[in-house]
C-alpha cells in the first residue's frame, strides 16, 4: 500500500468533467425513483411538511437539483418525528450525538446495523486474520467506538475494544495490545499521532500495527509524517461522513488520504463546491436529501486506478472568522506557520472572541533543540506579512496577536480530535 499522499510524487490525476450548469457537478446519475422515495419520506415528517410537501406532489416534473438544500438546523429538528418514525420500524435505531451541548444537542438516528453489510461490499480492509485496537472513545453518544466493533465483528476480525487511553497509562496499555498480536489500529488522526509520538519520545518501537482505519477528521500533515517514519509499511484506510448521513465514502493504502470513493446508496453533488449528500438507502431513517454536510469538494480520478469519480475533500464550509474587524480563513494563518521549516503543528486559539479585548495565540510546536524563542518571531512576523490584512489590523492593537510554542495541542477530550481552532476565555 501507498500509506502516505506525497503531492510531489502523486500520479497525474484528471478531473472528469462533469459539471453542469450553474457549477453543479454529481458523482452518478441518480434515479428518479431513488430520490423520489426520500422525498415522499421526508415530506410525511411534521416538521419538513412545509419545506417538501409542494414538491412531493409534483416530483415527476422535477430534477433532484431543483429541491431546497436540507441545512444541519433543519435535520436537528427533525428529532421527536424521526424517533417516533424509527419506534414503527422493523429494525433498531442507535441515537448518536454530532455537536451542540448537553443542554441542547444535535442527535441523529442510525439503524442498529449501521448499513456495515453494505458497507463491506465495497470496503473491506480487515480479514479474519486481524486483531483490531479499538481506540475510539465508546459511549456519550458517540457513533464511532460501535462502528468499527460491527465491522470487525462483520469482518471475521478479533476486536479490542480499549477506547482511548491516557497519556501515562499508554505503555502500559501498548504492551497489552501486543501481547494480543494486535495488527490494526482504528483512531483519530490525532490519536495515531499521539501514539507515535510518545513512542517517539520515550525511545518505545511503535506497536506492529499493520493497517491503521481512521475518521473523524482529516489527516493532517503531522500525522502523516510521524506514520511514514514510524510505522512505514501500514496501510491507511479512512472513512469520510458525518453522524448525519453516516459513512459516505471510503479510501484505502493507493488513495490519497483527502480522496474517496463514494458508496453505491449516498449520492453526492457538487454545488458551487459545496458538497451536498442524499443518502437513498431504504433502511436510513433520517431524510437526508440534498443535506449540506459542511465540506467544499471536487470530483477526481483517483490514482487508485477506480474507473468511477471520487470525492477530493478540500476544506470546510465557509470557514470564514471575524477577527479585530476583518474576515480570515484559519487555513491561510495555519499554512503561513508551518512555511517556517522548524514549526510541525499549529493551532489558533482565540480568547474573549467578538469582545473589545479579543486576542488571537497560534500556538505552534516546533522541532525539538530549535530556539523556540526565535521561531516564535519568525512565525509570528511570517504569518502578519503573509495573511492579507493580519499584519495591518494588528498594528493598532499589537497585544491581541501573539505566537506562543507548546509541548502539545488541545485536543477535544470527547472526540479525541486535534481542531484547528479554539475558543477560550480570558480567566482574570
Amino acid at each position: 500500500m501507498t500509506l502516505i499522499h506525497d503531492p510531489q510524487t502523486e500520479p497525474d490525476r484528471t478531473e472528469p468533467d462533469r459539471t453542469g450548469p450553474g457549477g453543479r457537478a454529481e458523482v452518478r446519475r441518480l434515479p428518479a425513483e431513488a430520490w423520489h422515495a426520500v422525498l415522499d419520506a421526508a415530506a410525511r415528517l411534521p416538521s419538513l411538511r412545509a419545506k417538501y410537501e409542494g414538491f412531493a406532489g409534483r416530483a415527476g416534473e422535477l430534477e433532484l437539483s431543483d429541491l431546497p438544500v436540507l441545512t444541519k438546523e433543519e435535520l436537528a429538528g427533525t428529532l421527536d418525528d424521526l424517533v417516533a418514525t424509527a419506534r414503527g420500524r422493523a429494525h433498531g435505531a442507535y441515537v448518536y450525538g454530532s455537536g451542540g451541548t448537553t443542554s441542547a444537542p444535535k442527535l441523529s438516528l442510525v439503524p442498529t446495523g449501521m448499513f456495515v453489510a453494505d458497507i463491506l461490499d465495497s470496503w473491506r480492509p480487515l480479514t479474519a486474520d486481524d486483531v483490531l485496537v479499538n481506540f475510539n472513545t465508546p459511549g456519550r453518544l458517540w457513533s464511532s467506538h460501535n462502528f468499527f466493533n460491527m465491522l470487525a465483528h462483520q469482518s471475521g476480525s478479533v476486536v479490542v475494544p480499549l477506547g482511548s487511553v491516557d497519556h501515562d497509562e499508554l505503555d502500559e496499555w501498548l504492551g497489552f495490545v501486543e501481547r494480543l498480536g494486535a495488527t490494526a489500529l482504528d483512531a483519530t488522526p490525532s490519536q495515531i499521532a499521539h501514539i507515535l509520538q510518545f513512542c517517539e519520545s520515550t525511545g518505545r518501537p511503535a506497536p506492529a500495527f499493520r493497517k491503521l482505519l481512521w475518521t473523524g477528521e482529516k489527516f493532517g500533515e503531522r500525522a502523516l509524517e510521524l506514520t511514514r517514519r514510524l510505522l512505514p509499511g501500514a496501510g491507511l484506510h479512512g472513512v469520510y461522513g458525518s453522524t448525519e448521513t453516516w459513512v459516505i465514502g471510503l479510501n484505502g493504502p493507493s488513495c490519497p488520504v483527502n480522496t474517496f470513493h463514494v458508496l453505491p446508496y449516498q449520492h453526492v453533488e457538487i454545488e458551487d463546491g459545496v458538497v451536498l449528500v442524499t443518502n437513498t438507502h431504504p433502511s436510513s431513517v433520517n431524510p437526508v436529501l440534498r443535506y449540506r454536510v459542511g465540506d467544499r469538494g471536487r470530483f477526481t480520478a483517483c490514482p487508485c486506478g477506480r474507473p468511477e469519480p471520487a470525492l477530493e475533500v478540500s476544506g470546510r464550509d465557509d470557514p470564514q472568522l471575524k477577527f479585530v474587524s476583518i474576515l480570515l480563513m484559519p487555513e491561510d494563518i495555519v499554512e503561513s506557520a508551518r512555511s517556517v521549516p522548524e514549526v510541525r503543528d499549529v493551532q489558533i486559539a482565540l480568547f474573549d472572541h467578538g469582545g473589545p479585548a479579543e486576542r488571537m495565540e497560534v500556538r505552534i510546536v516546533v522541532d525539538p533543540g530549535s530556539g523556540w524563542e526565535a521561531v516564535e518571531e519568525r512565525t509570528r512576523q511570517r504569518i502578519l506579512t503573509r495573511v492579507y490584512r493580519l499584519g495591518w489590523a494588528v498594528a493598532s492593537a499589537p497585544g491581541s496577536f501573539a505566537v506562543r510554542a507548546v509541548e502539545r495541542l488541545q485536543v477535544n477530550p470527547r472526540t479525541h480530535k486535534t481542531p484547528v481552532l479554539v475558543r477560550e476565555a480570558t480567566t482574570s
